[in-house]
């Protein structure tokens, strides 16, 4: 058939006089738990415009269709669907899920050849992975409108190629490569969820909201000119290396970032963007990034400990055929707000970028330092190795043409504070 019901009748045993039950009471008790409990389905095709299941032509590919399946009050809203399994036509393109209360996905594979190239999920209350015995992915992911994922377990996002043993599993043409999450609600993301996945095109997250992205969690490289994005989202803590990306280029713009463990955003990449981002607190070593160029603009950091960028570096991504000396790197840091930063809490790694050419940019920042930051900013003194190259950095931040700010009240720091004045903090121009 083309609904398959989870739920089947019991087998009553009226084995020891002692745990005899009378036969109707039996009964009505477990068809009262049936009327109670909603069924759950899985869902398999049988033809088009039936069930749920709609279908057209692809626009893509000649010869083959676009299907979509919507719950109904016949499948029920709570489904099971298992993707390389639900009796697919060989002539399908994609496939789109939505409108339904909660689904449970397989993505085991299977020995089928069902040439499906996306699918997406869109509009659905809950989402949950069975666990798979091999996960074959298609070559792209959409999730849209995802009210809650609670846990994305390890190997949810796997390129199948990869897996050692996968016995009975039919390999495709092409594997996982582009991932998109639009308005998409996560619980915890754990270790291994994207596992280690090269060749990607696209990874793209927007509107995107997640408690916790354990250690390791996502682990992507790119083809040349792949990217991946992060934007408009809610992050809560991110444990070390939660995010590790090689690629042309990673962009992180308009977040609320609770907690940046050590080498949490880990990578090497051509562009770096960290733009518009609230943070709650950085880490030492939080972000630890190699890139040619390298934008942190207009974002509000309310906790910096030492060394958070100290992990900044110029790097290259591909073999230029050019001696590394000729290259030019960019470090721009404009724009940004600091409610508390600790010493050394705002140099990247200064002595690497004083070692090729490059452009490195501290302008108009607001720091809102103590007076021993301050002291330590522009002391004379001579700290050993090195120390030049953090003298002149120093000296760029307190450069009053680079119109950096502090914050602070300057009475208390530079003398007795007058009894006339007021201990409100007051903007000075370094």
């Amino acid at each position: 058939g083309d609904v398959i019901f989870r739920n089947r009748p019991a087998v009553i045993e009226l084995t020891y006089p002692e745990m005899y039950i009378h036969l109707e009471s039996a009964l009505f008790l477990y068809f009262f738990v049936q009327l109670c409990s909603p069924a759950q389905v899985r869902i398999t095709f049988e033809k088009c415009d039936l069930k749920g299941f709609t279908c057209v032509a692809s626009p893509e590919v000649s010869g083959r269709h676009d299907i979509t399946f919507q719950c109904t009050n016949v499948t029920g809203q709570d489904i099971q669907f298992y993707l390389w399994a639900f009796s697919a036509p060989g002539t399908i393109q994609s496939l789109t899920l939505h409108n339904c209360e909660k689904v449970q996905l397989s993505l085991t594979c299977s020995g089928d050849n069902r040439p499906i190239q996306w699918v997406k999920f869109k509009n659905i209350g809950s989402l949950e992975w069975l666990p798979p015995n091999v996960p074959h992915n298609p070559p792209k992911m959409i999730f849209e409108n995802i009210s809650r994922i609670e846990i994305l377990p390890r190997q949810t996002f796997a390129q199948i190629k990869k897996i050692f043993y996968k016995p009975g599993c039919y390999l495709p043409a092409f594997d996982l490569n582009a991932l998109e999450f639009r308005n998409v609600n996560f619980g915890t993301i754990e270790s291994g969820a994207f596992d280690n996945l090269s060749d990607m095109t696209n990874f793209e997250w927007t509107n995107v909201t997640v408690s916790r992205i354990a250690y390791a969690a996502m682990k992507m490289q790119f083809v040349q000119g792949g990217k991946g994005s992060i934007s408009n989202s809610n992050l809560g803590v991110l444990e070390p290396m939660a995010l590790q990306f090689v690629g042309d280029g990673l962009s992180i713009k308009n977040n609320k970032i609770e907690d940046l463990s050590p080498n949490s955003i880990n990578g090497t990449v051509y562009d770096f963007e960290f733009v518009n981002n609230t943070v709650d607190n950085l880490q030492s070593s939080a972000i630890a990034v190699l890139s040619q160029n390298t934008y942190i603009n207009n974002n509000h950091f309310r906790n910096v400990e030492s060394g958070a960028f100290k992990k900044v570096s110029p790097g290259l991504l591909h073999d230029s055929q050019r001696n590394f000396g000729t290259l030019y790197f960019v470090y721009d840091f404009n724009n940004n707000l600091f409610e508390h930063v600790e010493d050394k809490g705002i140099r990247p790694d200064i002595e690497a970028y004083k070692n090729v050419a490059s452009l490195v940019n501290f302008t108009e920042n607001t720091l809102q330092c103590s007076c021993e930051t301050i002291s330590w900013l522009g002391a004379e003194v001579d700290l050993g190795f090195n120390y030049t190259v953090l003298k002149d950095f120093n000296t760029m931040i307190l450069d009053p043409k680079n119109k950096n700010n502090c914050n602070f009240n300057p009475c208390m720091c530079f003398g007795v504070r007058s009894p006339n004045k007021r201990s409100s903090a007051t903007a000075a121009v370094f």
